[in-house]
């Protein structure tokens, strides 16, 4: 290694495989750089945690929803819980509609409750157990409105599914009920109730 003469003092003592190090600044440039990520993260914590200028994500996300309804159209329904009579249709062809909307790679059904709603991050959908409700009207309403605080989006929020499609996937979730899949997760009983009335009530209740 050739080591010119205004170098020598900076080659530091150890070596190497015949390779030996210098001990030189660091270019002017990168101390910029460095400095430049320091100021803008301490602005960055003032303004969006200190300060609380900047929006939260939530808001962020209120915003982004606002402007793409203003843009594309409000993707409310009128009132489709109440307009409609939801039932549980035991039709095979219904609950094969219903299973392949669960199973849309562009929702997030089987995402979250599993290929066989056996519940991953979601809860588990095919015991006795539930959260929001047992009635078809109340599952309907999980699916259409869905909990976004609690991470769950409404179905269609990329495409807006008709009443008939909604009562096929209720249909579906309903013939999970009792198939005790591999992997199911235990129902969280703090807040899960059991189905004591309607079609998806337990026999045991």
């Amino acid at each position: 290694m050739k080591v010119f003469d205004d170098e020598k003092d900076k080659l530091l003592d150890h070596e190497y495989d015949g390779i030996r190090e210098l001990d030189n600044h660091m270019p002017v440039w990168w101390l910029w750089l460095f400095y430049f990520t320091i100021a803008f993260g301490v602005g960055y914590m003032l303004y969006y945690q200190v300060l609380g200028w900047g929006p939260t994500q939530h808001e962020e996300y209120q915003q982004e929803m606002a402007a793409a309804e203003a843009r594309f159209g409000s993707q409310e329904q009128e009132d489709p819980v109440e307009s409609f009579t939801w039932t549980i249709s035991n039709d095979e062809s219904d609950i094969e509609a219903g299973r392949e909307l669960y199973m849309n790679p562009n929702q997030l059904c089987f995402t979250c409750h599993g290929n066989n709603g056996q519940g991953l991050v979601g809860p588990n959908l095919t015991d006795e157990y539930w959260m929001h409700g047992c009635q078809p009207q109340d599952i309907a309403s999980s699916i259409i409105n869905g909990y976004p605080d609690m991470g769950m989006l409404p179905y269609g929020s990329g495409s807006k599914l008709s009443n008939e499609q909604v009562q096929q996937l209720v249909s579906y979730i309903a013939s999970l009920q009792g198939t005790e899949p591999d992997g199911a997760k235990a129902a969280d009983m703090n807040r899960a109730q059991p189905c004591t009335e309607g079609p998806l009530a337990s026999s045991e209740s």
